[in-house]
């Protein structure tokens, strides 16, 4: 026996033209590979101090410990 499914959803088009400045504003190819190229590298393949965000989180993590450690010795 196959289950049926409901299927309720309901998708709204809006065909509203955009001007050619509106179009012209989104077209930035290079922002768009740099985007994918980061996107689609693997997170082990990149260093870690190249990656900002992971960067700061292991930076802060070791400051955390660092303040624990000296907190212990006193």
């Amino acid at each position: 026996m196959k289950k049926q499914y409901k299927n309720n959803l309901k998708f709204e088009t809006d065909n509203t033209t955009l001007s050619d400045e509106q179009i012209s504003k989104h077209k930035n190819f290079t922002k768009l590979m740099h985007e994918y190229q980061d996107a689609t590298k693997p997170l082990y393949k990149t260093p870690l101090y190249k990656n900002k965000k992971v960067f700061l989180v292991i930076m802060l993590i070791l400051l955390i410990l660092f303040v624990i450690m000296e907190s212990l010795q006193k």
